[in-house]
């Protein structure tokens, strides 16, 4: 007869992967210009990855410049016409105090005036979406370079140099990176039976195949109510 320690084991297998892991994609459509990062990469926050090929987007930039422009020379043609009428409606105003002038060309003057109002108010609103235009357009450029949005390792690379990629409905995954790689976690699925005896920050040992004979160790970090039919 010993005294020993009863132990109850709950089995069960499950991925090993890392704790935080970013899809790296495209918000605007392209053809792929050049990469600058590959499988096993060490990447930095912010460093660029990849580019989309800029003529289709350079050429918007100046197009919308272009409109800037036109909405900015109708809106100080528009200031000019509304000073013209201004000054027109003074002068008429006078003339119709003094009689020397019918009500209605007075009143020709005063409908003028208040159109040149009107047609500035209406190029200041071109004017902005001009402006917002350009913005837009500026931001497309910007999104056709590809950067990093976090430090680590690219584990996966899913596009070459000349592919096509289209945003139309979801930004398309270039690269998936791995934050962390020396912080990694498994996740599993433990059958009915069991999941009652595995609480949070229990102490766990697990294998991998690539390394059948050491043990690793770990903690339980969360159990998902998240039941698999």
């Amino acid at each position: 007869v010993q005294r020993a320690n009863i132990t109850q084991v709950v089995s069960s297998t499950g991925t090993l992967q890392a704790v935080v892991t970013v899809l790296v994609g495209s918000q605007v459509s392209g053809t792929i210009d050049k990469l600058f990062a590959d499988f096993n990469t060490k990447v930095e926050a912010g460093q660029v990855v990849a580019q989309l090929n800029q003529d289709k987007f350079n050429a918007a930039v100046d197009q919308a410049r272009a409109n800037v422009l036109a909405a900015d020379s109708n809106l100080a043609k528009a200031k000019v016409s509304v000073a013209d009428t201004q000054r027109t409606l003074q002068r008429n105003q006078e003339l119709r105090k003094r009689d020397l002038m019918a009500q209605s060309e007075l009143d020709a003057a005063q409908t003028a005036y208040d159109a040149a109002l009107a047609q500035l108010e209406v190029n200041k609103a071109q004017t902005a979406q001009a402006r917002a235009g350009l913005n837009q357009s500026m931001v497309d450029l910007n999104n056709t370079v590809i950067r990093s949005p976090v430090d680590g390792l690219v584990i996966s690379r899913n596009v070459d140099v000349g592919q096509t990629v289209a945003a139309s409905l979801q930004a398309p995954t270039l690269f998936t990176i791995a934050n962390d790689l020396s912080k990694m976690e498994v996740h599993t699925n433990v059958d009915e039976a069991d999941v009652g005896n595995v609480t949070e920050k229990q102490e766990v040992t697990f294998t991998v195949d690539a390394f059948p004979s050491r043990r690793f160790r770990g903690r339980v970090h969360q159990v998902r109510n998240a039941p698999i039919v």
